[in-house]
């Protein structure tokens, strides 16, 4: 969303016709990145980060990325994107040759362990100026404040580790200086006054493939039996015939093929999902404040995310604020998702305990429902120099400690937000994903910040031109632990089955980073990081290699990576 009123700072307003004057743009990287991941600070001759590995782990995987543009006088602009070997890990993984001494030609493998794409087109847009803000349209890049939310996953601004998942949305948006056009309005002349509005809307679904019901249907009792008109469980929607008695039989969704749709699909306004998205900043670069230079933005979005078949209505507020003047640096952001919504069918998403029990207005099982009360926060405190940096970080995800239940409270911090480079980047994205299973990916944290709080202090130190030295540390507690993902101890405030954890902290990572920029458009980075994690985690059950510390299972994760880089 800030990107959109960058472009309309710099856009005309004028409207008279001149000859055509286009320009060709072109941006992107193409980037390589290897990893290193073992056990134990100095590694293992025996065990790496998982617990069947023999020895350490190492992979190399890529990246092209690509962006062309065409800009007719800043006034008329259109752009796309496209990965090409995005994220491909080296080397023949597909088994193309007859054995894999003799490979030759490397394949197209993820690393999930899946062939993808060669050549993927991610986003295309246009936008173009008007005598009264700016338009843009069409399948573009999101993003707003420090990315806990909406995070357009492009470049190199993490301090470690890479982007690997840009929002991106099907959008029509208005950009406008509304302080400006009153003025104009008074026939005052405007002042240059930072300050937009943007109002935009989003169609994140027009028929999704899967088949939502919201409601099961069985042909027959547990005993074999009809379920005939007059009993208890009997529900006339699976008796569209009027038969008397059952005669569907499909679950609360059901997984159809693009094959399987109507030809006026597209039609059904019910299982639309669409969003509306508001947001007011300010952004004050260069203005003046005590005789010297400061920085200063502030802002609050908006989103209302609705599907009528699902009962869903959503609404998501963030704020937004940075500051920095004579060195002194705060920037925080804040979020809330709060509302209603039936639509999580997820397994062990649902609550079980009002199954069968249909809500009066809407028809749909309240096993499906929720209501969502989900915060977080990021804020950063500092000082920074043209040779040094010091900066201090803390952030929060909150968690849910049943999802089985009517209250949704837990959702990790967007991915692209990295917060150093194994306990949430690695670990607890595996662990994630190991839990919960293919079934519910809407609930793995692809490596955000998850179900916690944390600190995370960091220094930089610029030696010369080019040159950055980067230490940091961060230290981590859950919030509210569910006893499968996070362990849960006897001091928490929550309701578990077992409490056998004892450390009150998910553990703590030390990272450090050497960076250089070289030729003007070769980024060269070198990272590590040494992570000691506390029983909290459910190492056993999900494969992760540990040792016994006391009688408790303790982790000792450690990683090297580095990363290669042309931006042009």
């Amino acid at each position: 969303m800030i990107s959109a009123v960058a472009l309309l700072i710099a856009s005309s307003t004028s409207a008279h016709a001149v000859p055509d004057n286009f320009k060709f743009e072109l941006e992107g990287y193409y980037r390589n990145r290897g990893y290193i991941f073992s056990d134990g600070l100095f590694g293992s001759d025996k065990v790496g980060l998982y617990a069947d590995q023999d020895g350490d782990a190492r992979m190399m995987v890529q990246r092209l990325r690509i962006q062309p543009g065409i800009n007719f006088e800043n006034r008329a602009k259109f752009y796309f994107q496209t990965d090409v070997l995005d994220n491909v890990v080296w080397g023949d993984n597909q088994s193309i040759a007859s054995t894999a001494l003799f490979a030759g030609s490397p394949t197209n493998t993820g690393t999930k362990g899946l062939e993808t794409d060669t050549f993927k087109i991610n986003r295309a847009w246009m936008e173009f100026s008007l005598p009264v803000g700016l338009i843009r349209m069409g399948r573009q890049p999101s993003h707003w404040g420090m990315g806990l939310l909406a995070n357009h996953g492009d470049g190199f601004d993490d301090t470690f580790g890479e982007n690997h998942y840009g929002s991106t949305n099907d959008r029509f948006v208005f950009a406008t200086k509304p302080i400006a056009i009153a003025q104009t309005i008074a026939g005052k002349t405007p002042d240059d006054i930072p300050f937009f509005v943007v109002i935009g809307v989003d169609r994140l679904a027009e028929d999704p493939l899967v088949q939502y019901y919201g409601y099961q249907c069985a042909q027959s009792n547990s005993d074999g039996s009809s379920i005939a008109e007059g009993a208890d469980n009997y529900d006339a929607r699976c008796d569209p015939g009027g038969d008397g008695y059952h005669t569907l039989t499909h679950d609360y969704t059901e997984d159809r093929e693009e094959g399987q749709r109507n030809a006026n699909w597209w039609a059904d306004q019910d299982d639309d999902v669409w969003e509306m998205v508001y947001a007011a900043i300010y952004r004050g670069e260069g203005i003046t404040l005590a005789g010297s230079k400061a920085d200063l933005t502030i802002g609050s979005y908006f989103v209302n995310r609705i599907q009528d078949e699902t009962a869903s209505n959503v609404l998501i507020a963030d704020a937004y604020f940075k500051f920095l003047w004579r060195g002194i640096y705060l920037e925080a952001e804040g979020l809330t998702i709060q509302g209603k919504t039936n639509a999580i069918v997820l397994p062990g998403a649902l609550n079980e305990d009002e199954s069968g029990i249909l809500d009066p207005e809407t028809g749909l099982d309240q096993a499906l429902y929720k209501e969502a009360n989900i915060w977080g926060y990021v804020a950063r405190a500092g000082y920074k120099q043209e040779a040094y940096s010091a900066i201090f970080e803390t952030g929060f995800a909150s968690g849910d400690d049943n999802v089985a239940d009517a209250n949704f409270t837990g959702r990790p911090l967007h991915p692209d937000h990295n917060v150093g480079l194994l306990l949430y980047e690695e670990i607890l994205a595996y662990v994630t994903a190991a839990t919960w299973t293919t079934g519910a990916e809407g609930l793995w944290s692809n490596g955000g910040v998850y179900n916690s709080r944390y600190i995370y202090p960091q220094l930089t130190w610029r030696p010369m031109n080019n040159w950055e030295v980067i230490g940091a540390w961060l230290m981590a507690w859950p919030h509210k632990p569910d006893g499968s993902r996070i362990l849960c101890a006897p001091d928490d405030d929550v309701e578990c089955s077992s409490t056998n954890a004892t450390a009150s902290s998910l553990g703590w990572e030390a990272d450090l980073a050497v960076k250089h920029r070289f030729h003007e458009h070769v980024l060269f980075s070198l990272e590590g990081g040494y992570a000691r994690t506390t029983d909290r985690l459910p190492y056993e059950s999900v494969g992760l290699h540990y040792s016994l510390k006391d009688g408790k299972p303790v982790g000792n994760f450690f990683t090297v990576q580095s990363r290669v880089a042309f931006e042009f």
